[in-house]
């Protein structure tokens, strides 16, 4: 009992953190909010996390974590038992379609997630630069290296550049996820189908020549 006690509370931690950033950025957070939201105290936020940059450093990690292994899995996947490279559509699919499944999905994150994430590009925040580069760079380089064997007349630093724009394209996608289907008459299904596609073949023309 103890223990489901612990964990709800650090969850309750963790969402408040990520639903005030969401809206009001990371230049407003501080402990003293974030335990007043969720109805602890700073002793509990210190316990369960020590700092404010741990405690933004695991709200990131708990989604992050999950989309990234999830594209490696599917890269590990795409790549076994086959000495050919994956083509171009296979590599942006493995990349992007996870993206898009967890910005559509309230159990990861959702929208609200996006958002923070969103505002992290946006606020060329400290915390995702360094998750980024510390735990998720080895996941990233396999990606590009796929994309380079996927578009073998490209110069390598063209398409680094080129990944880095639909990685931010991405962002911006994702963080504004559904908010164009409420003025069409596409479900949130069709919406999201069409939206992953239209980002992929997007992708796929920005990696297909150097004009």
């Amino acid at each position: 009992m103890i223990n489901m006690t612990v964990l709800s509370t650090k969850e309750r931690i963790l969402n408040t953190t990520e639903k005030i950033i969401s809206e009001k950025g990371f230049s407003s957070i501080s402990l003293r909010t974030i335990s007043t939201d969720a109805k602890t105290n700073l002793a509990a936020v210190n316990y369960h996390f020590g700092n404010k940059e741990k405690l933004i450093e695991m709200m990131l990690e708990r989604r992050l974590n999950n989309l990234f292994q999830l594209r490696m899995n599917l890269l590990d996947e795409l790549e076994a038992g086959s000495s050919n490279p994956c083509n171009l559509k296979q590599v942006l699919k493995a990349f992007i379609a996870p993206a898009l499944t967890m910005s559509n999905d309230n159990h990861q994150g959702g929208k609200r997630f996006m958002q923070v994430l969103a505002r992290a590009y946006a606020e060329k925040s400290d915390f995702l630069h360094s998750l980024l580069s510390k735990r998720y760079a080895d996941v990233i380089k396999r990606f590009a290296i796929a994309l380079q064997r996927a578009c073998p007349d490209l110069d390598e630093k063209v398409v680094f550049w080129r990944f880095h724009f639909i990685m931010g394209a991405l962002v911006y996608v994702m963080a504004d996820f559904g908010a164009s289907s409420l003025s069409t008459e596409l479900t949130e299904s069709e919406y999201f189908n069409m939206c992953c596609n239209e980002l992929i073949d997007f992708s796929i023309s920005s990696l297909s020549s150097t004009a």
